[in-house]
């Protein structure tokens, strides 16, 4: 008899607990979860994270256009102190090649989003500067 009678007393005193747990809302549990101010300036939800990406990408476009222009002055300086010699022209030109395959492809990217964006109506990165409108 007290093999039965342990676990359904056991059984009995855990829902017990659970219907007062339900009754209770979760504000009661665990109180109000705010954000920290500098991550609530952001703004809610996927508007926060819009903003968040929106900053990197334009951060990452601003260095990308730093490293363009010291990669074209340093071929530039590379070619001209080269003093004729094949192979050190042969970098320079290799290094400014890849330099503006490196923009060209930024650029691509940047336009592709734009397109896709144009397409479905959906504006990827809150308050990004478009060509058009």
């Amino acid at each position: 008899m007290k093999k039965i009678l342990v676990p359904l007393l056991g059984i009995a005193i855990f829902l017990k607990q659970v219907s007062l747990a339900a009754a209770q809302s979760v504000d009661d549990v665990i109180g109000k979860v705010e954000a920290p101010t500098p991550i609530a300036a952001l703004g809610p939800g996927g508007k926060g994270i819009s903003t968040v990406l929106n900053n990197t990408i334009q951060l990452i476009y601003v260095a990308a256009g730093i490293i363009f222009i010291f990669m074209v002055l340093i071929s530039g300086l590379q070619w001209i102190t080269s003093g004729g010699d094949k192979e050190a022209v042969g970098n320079a030109r290799r290094r400014l090649t890849w330099a503006i395959i490196g923009i060209v492809l930024l650029a691509l990217a940047w336009v592709i989003i734009n397109v896709i964006g144009d397409i479905t109506g959906f504006q990827f990165f809150e308050g990004q500067v478009k060509l058009t409108k």
